[in-house]
């Protein structure tokens, strides 16, 4: 339980540090967004999008999950088991952590700006959602970091074990036979499930990032330590 415990400080060491630097980036963004408002007319429409660094962050270290902290933990006792359990904790506590900041910072952006008149009103993923409330912007950001954070978790994992190459010739390979599929294939039908379920495609696409996040557990339950 100590080294679950242990596994658990060190990942969360370095996701505090990208906490502070990305609530920073967020607050200046804001604060940038608020004064651009005021050299817009107001029959224009001005959405930015403030969550852009969020899911940039939380799609981004994931690679980085392997490094340091994985070896420093298994260096000081933790088993794979642990230090596996330990990142997924964390980094779920880390998303929502993350989201509440972003939701207080539009909150006191959109507030601020309307008591100043400035001509910002922000974008949100949710809007695409007919009458999407405040919970389901935060829930569709969730379900799409999610999606983001266990691709990027799994093609981590996979780069562990397999090597930065191997990985990208996969990768590419991958995107050479989707692409044809998409070319030759017909997607009009998929495309307006989508439209008429978007909702429903949020959902499809946090399952799959919170499979993929699963799996990095055979993955990475054996993999050996790189000095």
């Amino acid at each position: 339980m100590g080294d679950l415990k242990g596994s658990f400080s060190i990942i969360f060491k370095e996701l505090k540090v990208q906490l502070y630097t990305f609530s920073t980036v967020l607050v200046v963004l804001a604060a940038i967004y608020f004064v651009i408002g005021f050299y817009i007319e107001p029959s224009d429409s001005y959405n930015p999008l403030l969550s852009g660094p969020v899911y940039g962050i939380l799609g981004f270290l994931p690679f980085f999950m392997f490094g340091d902290a994985f070896k420093s933990s298994i260096e000081l006792g933790a088993t794979r088991r642990q230090y596996i359990l330990s990142l997924w904790l964390s980094y779920i506590i880390f998303i929502v952590i993350m989201l509440i900041i972003q939701e207080v910072i539009s909150f006191i952006l959109e507030r601020v700006a309307s008591a100043r008149s400035s001509e910002v009103t922000l974008m949100r993923v949710a809007d695409i959602l007919p009458n999407a409330s405040g919970f389901d912007n935060m829930w569709v950001d969730f379900l799409a970091i999610m999606f983001i954070a266990g691709i990027c978790f799994l093609l981590s994992a996979i780069m562990y074990r397999a090597g930065v190459i191997p990985t990208l010739i996969g990768l590419l390979f991958v995107g050479v036979i989707i692409f044809i599929w998409f070319v030759l294939g017909d997607f009009t039908p998929f495309f307006k499930w989508v439209y008429h379920h978007i909702y429903e495609m949020f959902h499809i696409l946090g399952a799959i990032g919170l499979i993929s996040s699963l799996s990095i557990y055979p993955i990475m339950i054996k993999a050996r330590l790189k000095v």
